[in-house]
């Protein structure tokens, strides 16, 4: 299973060099020490942390690789600070980059830490996190609305008076320890955290999801309470965890920059411009080196079975998984005339399939399998369900020439332009770089 793309931003940077070759390596390290990036330090302690969390979900993975990782984000997070243009995307994701920066935070501690946490929940009573509270929450509907009501005409946020006055208004005082000072988390700070879609519940004044999102931020607090108390890590490991993290966004927000991350629904203006310059050339050599991708179905041979109800959809699919056969199934019980010719829809091509929903379904549909029954979409008469059987299947290569292939392929090699582009950059700044590593560490 893939790991989350949090985790793979941290420690699976993409590789441009093989091994360390061409990395500077010189004199020993401490054993406390990883690396030593342009003269800064990456802590064996924190290299530990990110190779326990990525065991999670890799369990193979080589400490050499993860340290890599490290290192490569290092590089690149210089490279995205330098840039004039570079921006941390808030609008992708509708957080700012200190919450963003807690949510890789916290994610990796309950990683990298699971079972302990586990136990230190148990033993401290934090199955719940408002137990810590230290009185009861300030949910008052009419002390809140006067901060959350939001002037329609005018403003979709707080304005820069009601900002203030939630900065001013606590909701929750609590403490994870009875030596530790009594904290706060103000309207404010639980705002802030928030997306544009959740801040839409709290100018709702939705108390019941104001105390579960209170809720949600003490637990996170706790987890950076038991952390930094209890983790055994030095404060200067726990910076450099910080520091790896803040590197991972940091390189995560340059491959948007260059056009190579972007979300599915994102705009790539990058990936487009590109496209647009592959040639005819490119294009011809793309498909020819990877025409598997340009198949497709020109035909089916297909035959379908109508019931009038979802109940007896389902169980005549039952009964044709537990072996009834489609002929037999057809027989007994498809209620349309054609039964006596075995549902059968005859041949339906490309052109065909436009006639009627039943036809493009059955186009659709792999070859040799039964389909799960399908309701009919149209208003007119009752409704009816459809199972098909698609018997053969006829495909071919698209054309070269299509409009299909040319979009597909310009996209594909924009692509490889933009992974040449990104390895470049990485193999500059590898090359360039001040490193030493720690062979003993890994």
């Amino acid at each position: 299973m893939a790991m989350h793309r949090w985790m793979l931003a941290i420690v699976l940077a993409v590789v441009a060099v093989g091994g360390y070759a061409g990395w500077q390596q010189w004199g020993p390290l401490p054993d406390t020490v990883a690396a030593r990036v342009d003269g800064d330090v990456i802590p064996s302690a924190t290299l530990d942390v990110f190779v326990v969390a990525a065991r999670r979900s890799e369990p193979d993975i080589s400490r050499e690789r993860v340290l890599k990782g490290l290192v490569e984000n290092r590089l690149l997070a210089a490279v995205a600070n330098a840039r004039d243009d570079h921006h941390a995307h808030p609008e992708r994701v509708g957080y700012d980059p200190v919450t963003r920066h807690e949510q890789q935070r916290f994610k990796l501690i309950r990683t990298a830490y699971a079972d302990a946490l586990r136990k230190a929940v148990n033993e401290d009573g934090m199955g719940n996190s408002l137990d810590s509270l230290t009185a009861p929450l300030a949910l008052s509907r009419e002390a809140l609305a006067p901060m959350l009501t939001l002037e329609q005409a005018l403003y979709s946020t707080m304005t820069d008076d009601q900002q203030q006055a939630a900065s001013n208004y606590v909701l929750a005082r609590y403490r994870f320890a009875d030596d530790q000072p009594e904290q706060t988390l103000t309207l404010w700070d639980l705002y802030r955290r928030q997306n544009i879609q959740l801040k839409v519940q709290m100018h709702n004044l939705n108390l019941d999801f104001m105390r579960e999102a209170v809720k949600q931020q003490l637990t996170m607090a706790y987890v950076f309470y038991w952390f930094e108390q209890q983790a055994g890590l030095s404060s200067a490991a726990i910076a450099a965890v910080d520091r790896s993290i803040d590197d991972a966004l940091q390189r995560e927000s340059l491959m948007h920059d260059m056009g190579l991350m972007q979300d599915i629904h994102d705009d790539n203006p990058q990936l487009r411009e590109l496209a647009a310059q592959v040639s005819d050339g490119q294009i011809a050599d793309y498909y020819a080196a990877n025409r598997e991708q340009f198949i497709r179905v020109e035909r089916v041979r297909a035959r379908h079975l109508r019931v009038s109800s979802q109940q007896q959809a389902d169980r005549v699919y039952a009964l044709i998984q537990d072996d009834l056969s489609f002929d037999q199934a057809v027989a007994d019980y498809s209620v349309t005339p054609d039964r006596k010719q075995g549902g059968n829809l005859g041949w339906i091509d490309r052109q065909s399939r436009q006639d009627h929903w039943t036809r493009a379904l059955a186009f659709v549909q792999p070859e040799g399998a039964v389909s799960p029954p399908f309701r009919s979409p149209g208003a007119d008469g009752a409704p009816y369900w459809e199972l098909f059987l698609v018997e053969e299947k006829v495909t071919d290569y698209q054309s070269l020439d299509s409009e299909s292939v040319r979009y597909r392929a310009g996209r594909a090699v924009a692509q490889e332009l933009l992974q040449q582009r990104f390895q470049s950059l990485l193999a500059e700044v590898t090359e360039q770089a001040s490193l030493r590593i720690n062979p003993a560490v890994l």
